[in-house]
């Protein structure tokens, strides 16, 4: 080997690969057993047969019995050769570890750009959860609103109702007190008519000619002082004889029994109409 140069440091010597010598010994051994299986085949088949040996006989034997022939015996397999034993793999030297390798540096308007999204998407997140709340608040302030509004609604209704019945109620009690008042008005009206019929029949002087039941109606024309100011047959009977006769009793009753003149039943017989029937 030259001398290096001066200055320089020799170079190393590489190692010899793992595994050669073994190689080297496995293929010698391979190259030995090849050589001794082909000199026991040549040997094998040079080996010299056994000579053949004859008896002479003059007279043939008698035969014995020919025992049964026995089967063949089978040939004996042949051995294969020994196959060579395989030679070792040769052993892998390790990895080398692998080299770290630097990761690429972010780039920083790629950084800013996610950085602007993820902003932007989160205002819009924002922005929905607000949409979001005002129309919940919205639906349920609509929803308080209609309840609100069905109360009041109901509400009215029952007061409408309670007032109804209540001015039903107060009708039927006017009502009431106004028959009331009317069945007492005529009671009292009947009774004094019934008193100025009974004064005109105590005065009536009916002939004996006057048969039957008539009736005869007239008007009255009647001073607050009960004095009968005029008579007038509105409704004759049929009997002429019956009319003249309650005509002159009517007058003849003067003053008739009727009502003080500051009651509110005297207007009534202020021209009262009467029918009077013959009741013999």
């Amino acid at each position: 080997m030259k001398a290096s140069r001066r200055g320089e440091a020799p170079p190393q010597e590489r190692p010899p690969p793992p595994g050669r010598a073994g190689a080297v010994v496995l293929a010698i051994a391979v190259h030995a057993i090849f050589f001794a299986l082909i000199v026991f085949g040549v040997t094998w088949q040079s080996r010299q047969e056994s000579p053949l040996v004859a008896e002479l006989w003059s007279k043939l034997p008698s035969a014995p019995a020919k025992p049964p022939e026995a089967a063949p015996a089978p040939p004996e397999p042949v051995k294969p050769p020994p196959q060579p034993e395989k030679p070792p793999e040769p052993v892998k030297p390790p990895p080398e570890p692998p080299k770290e390798v630097e990761p690429p540096k972010p780039d920083p308007e790629i950084a800013r750009k996610a950085e602007r999204e993820k902003k932007e998407q989160e205002k819009r997140e924002q922005l929905q959860r607000e949409k979001e709340r005002k129309e919940k608040a919205e639906r349920e302030k609509k929803e308080q609103e209609a309840k609100k509004k069905r109360e009041e609604e109901a509400k009215k209704k029952r007061e409408d109702e309670a007032r109804r019945q209540e001015e039903e109620r107060v009708q039927k009690e006017i009502q009431e007190a106004r028959a009331a008042a009317a069945s007492q008005r005529q009671a009292e009206i009947d009774e004094w008519m019934n008193k100025i019929r009974t004064r005109i029949r105590g005065k009536a002087n009916i002939p004996d000619t006057v048969v039957g039941h008539p009736t005869v109606q007239v008007s009255i024309r009647i001073l607050p002082t009960g004095e009968v100011l005029d008579v007038t047959v509105t409704k004759a009977s049929g009997n002429p004889t019956y009319d003249a006769a309650i005509e002159r009793a009517i007058r003849s009753a003067s003053p008739l029994p009727v009502p003080r003149p500051d009651s509110e039943l005297f207007p009534v017989f202020r021209n009262p109409t009467l029918n009077i029937t013959h009741d013999r």
